[in-house]
Formats: C-alpha cells, structure tokens, sequence
C-alpha cells in the first residue's frame, strides 16, 4: 500500500527518544559481529520505549483498540558492532498522515553512527483494518518537543 505523508515545517524539529543497550554474545552471528535480523530487535525495542516513555502501553492501545503494526521497513547498515559495545539508539517520527506515520532511527557506537532505518507503520483497528491515529498518540508523538 502506497501512502502519502504530511510534512510540516517543524518536521525536524520534533522529539527525538533515546535508549541503550549493551551488546551480548548470544546476537552474534558466525563473523563474531551482530547478526543483520537482531538490529530489527533493537529497533523495536527502542519504539516501544518511545511509546512507553509517552505513556502509551499495550493497555493504553487496547482501550483505543488501535495498535500501530509495521507497514514498511527500510534499513541501511553502516558498520559492524561486537560483544560488549555500548550502543544508543535515537527515534524520531518525521511524517504522519490520518492512518499512518513515519519514524527515522539511527544507531549509535559512541558517536560513530552504525545503522539507519526508516520504518512506515499503519495504525490497526481490532479487525486489522486501517484506523485513525488515536488523538492521544497524535498528540504526544507529534508534537515539538
């Protein structure tokens, strides 16, 4: 599904979430460095540490019976990252429309970027059908900071 986004002119001025992590030997892959698929894991975890920090929790989506579910996933992979690396992780959402919106996300060792991914999700109601985005997370997502 092919979908048109809105971009106003403090698009890039919007909130950018943050989170850490640490590396483990149990996402390497056979070259010693983290394998390409567990990156789509840390991603995840750092959108729903947006929501989360927004207050928005699996409860919160089931009362609005409105969930957001990845519609598109475009990842850039820069450099490798090993056991132990300290990584950080920026979320920003860029684009939204009525049913859909747009988040940006960087990895980070130290300040060496490693990873940039640009994810679509489409927001679900209960029947999997496209449904408005909940005012609630409009409000708190895309709003300046």
């Amino acid at each position: 599904m092919l979908m048109s986004f809105v971009m106003s002119p403090d698009e890039r001025s919007r909130k950018i979430y943050r989170c850490a992590l640490e590396v483990r030997g149990y996402e390497l892959d056979s070259y010693g460095h983290v394998n390409h698929a567990q990156y789509l894991s840390y991603l995840e975890h750092a959108r729903w540490k947006m929501l989360a920090e927004e207050g928005i929790t699996l409860k919160t989506l089931a009362e609005w019976k409105r969930w957001p579910v990845v519609a598109g996933l475009e990842v850039r992979y820069l450099r490798p990252t090993f056991c132990g690396d300290e990584l950080r992780i920026e979320t920003q959402v860029t684009e939204h429309r009525r049913v859909a919106f747009v988040v940006e996300q960087k990895i980070f060792r130290a300040n060496e970027p490693v990873l940039t991914a640009r994810v679509e999700a489409v927001i679900v109601n209960e029947h999997g059908k496209p449904a408005e985005v909940p005012p609630g997370m409009a409000g708190s997502l895309w709003s300046p900071p």
